[in-house]
């Protein structure tokens, strides 16, 4: 299948433009750019999945990336800083539920989402230390790490 693009580089073409936008956003001033780049990141993915065959290992990265971005990008851009926190995880809960939502065989990602939605939910709404602040710079990094490591080693059997 040849997709929308007429051609197999979609991914690779896309990564770059994402870096080449990210870095020209940077070199320009534009406040927080390097959050863009995640956006753009997820979108070349999504791209990616949209234009193929809808394979599973677009679609993760794609929202993944996407909620990333997003969750860095809405504080700032709103003037919500202050609830930045659970915006990003929020918006990393709903990223995750799009992947269930699109692929409803896979449970893996409601898991994740609910998991990292009552995380979020509770550092919006109440004052109970869900996540210690001790762990909160490993939180996110580690669901990066898992996720992937869960596309590397998934079953062929979906």
């Amino acid at each position: 299948m040849r997709g929308i693009t007429g051609g197999r580089g979609i991914l690779g073409g896309t990564i770059l433009l994402a870096v080449g936008f990210a870095v020209l956003m940077q070199a320009t001033g534009v406040a927080d750019a390097g959050a863009y780049l995640f956006l753009f990141l997820g979108l070349a993915f999504a791209l990616a999945y949209a234009a193929g065959t809808h394979q599973y290992v677009y679609l993760v990265p794609a929202a993944t990336l996407i909620g990333f971005g997003l969750g860095l990008i809405f504080p700032t851009a709103f003037g919500l800083q202050a609830r930045a926190s659970g915006i990003f995880l929020g918006s990393l809960a709903i990223a995750f539920l799009v992947i269930y939502v699109l692929s409803p065989s896979r449970r893996i990602p409601l898991g994740v989402a609910a998991v990292i939605g009552v995380v979020a939910l509770a550092d919006t709404f109440t004052t109970i230390p869900v996540v210690p602040d001790a762990v909160k710079p490993y939180f996110v990094p580690v669901i990066l790490i898992v996720t992937g490591a869960y596309l590397i080693w998934e079953p062929k059997t979906h």
